[in-house]
């Protein structure tokens, strides 16, 4: 009993703090139980204390406790029981009947007179915070496979739109090319109004073949993932201008290009960014003067952040997110050409090269188009994802 009482004294200041305390000594009797063990079990301190702790839990008994509590006993050395490996050490029930999840640690304490040691089992109540960490793993579970099923059903409408509209090309072509010659053969068979449908038809299947070009240009863009590599984004610009060369010539079009760093990136889909943007910037071009387009760049943090501005026929501020969005057109068929798929083609290769795209513009002045692009001065070469 002298045992008991002065382990009492020695720990009763962590009677009352919230984690279970139990002292045994080494014929695995209770010297100690504290105020939260009493809560948590409904076993009163006196009729347990002085008492085995095998005779409350049997399960205590097996071999494979006894061994962890005999290396605390005779080595001094800590034991962990992990709530994912061990049932509790002291089982004991929540408000709502369920069990505890505990993770318990048994350190030596020394025992009286120097002879071995004591084992001090702290018992935590980790059940919140497991049952916390579970439904953060079941969300992040539910998020990868949302997100799983999101890239298959991305991939499989890629493909979707590439066989689709690779397959199409050929009866579109058919269709034009039999009405045109059913008016060259039959022209003078035809009256005005048999011949304006025919019109009909021809414009119709060549509006749908740009559409169809279009679709195949903006599904190649995911399946061209090459490995990203230093490019020279001069000789990117120089490559944008030679394919656009007739169209500078047929509109007389200026472009003043600054001095531009070596970036990462992939340079063919590069080429297809600047063609686009410089062949948006002619295509709403202000008819009362001479296209002017501005290429610049500067490096910062590691990046660098590209410009082409224009002085054409401008952007209302409220259109500017919406002209990023596949087939949006501000404008009629009639009054420019084009599907509306540019500029969404530019965002999507922005986006894949790990930058970011936007539009600064004031209407009736001008738009300039930013965006960023990692610096050439990075050595690693990663593919895009």
């Amino acid at each position: 009993m002298e045992e008991i009482e002065l382990s009492n004294t020695r720990i009763k200041i962590l009677d009352r703090i919230p984690v279970g305390l139990c002292l045994l000594r080494q014929d695995l009797v209770v010297l100690f139980w504290n105020s939260c063990l009493e809560n948590w079990t409904k076993i009163p301190r006196e009729q347990i204390v002085g008492t085995n702790i095998c005779d409350r839990f049997p399960h205590l008994d097996r071999p494979k406790y006894l061994l962890r509590f005999e290396t605390v006993f005779q080595q001094g050395l800590p034991a962990l029981f992990s709530p994912q490996l061990h049932q509790p050490i002291i089982p004991s029930l929540l408000p709502n009947g369920k069990k505890r999840i505990q993770r318990t640690t048994v350190t030596a304490f020394p025992a009286l007179k120097g002879k071995g040691f004591y084992a001090l089992l702290t018992i935590e109540d980790i059940t919140d915070m497991s049952l916390m960490l579970e439904a953060y793993h079941n969300e992040l579970e539910q998020r990868k496979q949302v997100q799983e099923e999101l890239q298959r059903s991305n991939a499989e409408l890629e493909q979707f739109a590439y066989v689709a509209s690779h397959d199409l090309r050929e009866p579109l072509r058919i269709a034009t090319s039999f009405s045109q010659l059913l008016e060259q053969n039959y022209s003078e068979q035809l009256d005005a109004e048999a011949k304006q449908i025919i019109d009909f038809i021809v414009k119709a299947a060549k509006r749908m073949q740009a559409l169809i070009n279009d679709i195949l240009e903006y599904s190649r863009v995911n399946r061209n993932k090459r490995p990203l590599q230093l490019t020279d984004s001069q000789e990117v610009i120089e490559e944008s201008l030679f394919n656009l060369r007739i169209l500078l010539e047929e509109t007389e079009a200026k472009v003043n290009v600054g001095s531009l760093p070596k970036i990462i990136g992939n340079k063919s889909q590069l080429v297809q960014l600047f063609q686009n943007l410089i062949d948006n910037a002619i295509k709403y071009r202000n008819i009362k003067q001479i296209p002017e387009i501005q290429i610049g760049a500067k490096a910062e943090n590691g990046e660098c952040l590209f410009w082409v501005k224009d002085n054409g026929i401008g952007i209302p501020s409220q259109q500017f997110q919406r002209i990023f969005k596949i087939f949006q057109r501000l404008h009629g068929r009639e009054e420019y050409r084009g599907t509306g798929i540019g500029l969404a083609i530019c965002q999507k290769i922005v986006e894949l090269h790990g930058g970011k795209i936007w539009v600064e513009s004031e209407f009736g002045k001008g738009s300039t188009f930013y965006f960023t692009l990692r610096s050439g001065e990075i050595s690693n070469n990663p593919s895009i994802n």
